[in-house]
């Protein structure tokens, strides 16, 4: 995920969801501390999470405790500690590059997107230049096919600027682009 929103993290820990009981594997472990390296990962935070934070010492995440301390709740208290949520909120795709460059769970992230191969789906993303970083890493995995959901009228100017941008930062000689209409892909139902 790109964003750092709750909503992704809470979908993949709903143990209502089909197929029943599928969990995906997101790294942490025990004390929920990401171990990173010889673990299943399978979900990559790639600009990190509300609900992720660095201790100095361990990247740890958050999760709903047994006595009902939500996730917001502790971030408040770390927030209230001057412990900040890690998470990419630079400006430009260069300075974003810097910030995940220099922290070992968002590198570790990003160096895996390279490795992707087949086919990537991107939903809900607008294809701004400041993700650039993102798009160079996907360009130079080994993904044969990218999809990007368009929302709504394909010919406003922003889902051209989407198409525009789409093509210009992905499609190459080996890879092609192609776009889907976002409401025919309920990701949330």
């Amino acid at each position: 995920g790109i964003n750092y929103d709750l909503l992704f993290y809470w979908a993949r820990n709903k143990y209502s969801l089909a197929p029943e009981n599928y969990r995906t594997d997101d790294g942490f472990r025990a004390q929920r501390r990401w171990e990173g390296h010889g673990t299943d990962q399978e979900v990559y935070f790639l600009h990190g999470g509300l609900h992720i934070f660095d201790t100095g010492k361990y990247i740890k995440k958050h999760v709903c405790t047994d006595d009902g301390f939500t996730i917001i709740e502790q971030v408040r208290n770390n927030l209230g500690r001057g412990n900040f949520p890690l998470f990419v909120s630079e400006p430009t795709h260069e300075k974003k590059k810097q910030r995940i460059d220099h922290n070992p769970y968002l590198n570790y992230c990003y160096q895996a997107l390279g490795n992707l191969n087949g086919i990537l789906f991107i939903h809900g993303h607008s294809m701004d230049d400041n993700d650039k970083h993102i798009f160079d890493k996907i360009k130079s995995s080994r993904v044969a096919k990218v999809f990007v959901s368009i929302y709504g009228d394909e010919n406003t100017d922003a889902n051209s600027r989407t198409k525009a941008n789409a093509i210009a930062f992905l499609q190459s000689f080996n890879r092609s682009v192609e776009f889907y209409q976002a409401e025919t892909a309920p990701v949330w139902a």
